[in-house]
């Protein structure tokens, strides 16, 4: 099975390590976590919130789908 990290959708990676230049601390817990973890749920609130803060993707865009399964922001078996 692969890490939540492995599953990111590349142009989410990309982002991640432009923002760790500003913020390393806090990206590189985001990314301690993507790559400790292989489920969305498994991720804690704070740190779904903290990977979303880094990215373009509106809170308010978010569906229940982006939320509960990471839709937005993992590789789905069809791409």
């Amino acid at each position: 099975m692969k890490t939540l990290w492995q599953q990111l959708k590349p142009e989410i990676k990309q982002t991640l390590n432009e923002q760790e230049e500003k913020y390393p601390s806090l990206v590189k817990g985001v990314k301690i976590a993507l790559k400790d973890n292989y489920l969305w749920s498994h991720l804690s609130i704070g740190q779904a919130r903290d990977l979303i803060s880094f990215t373009d993707i509106s809170l308010g865009g978010m569906s229940s789908y982006d939320w509960s399964y990471g839709e937005k922001f993992l590789i789905t078996e069809d791409e």
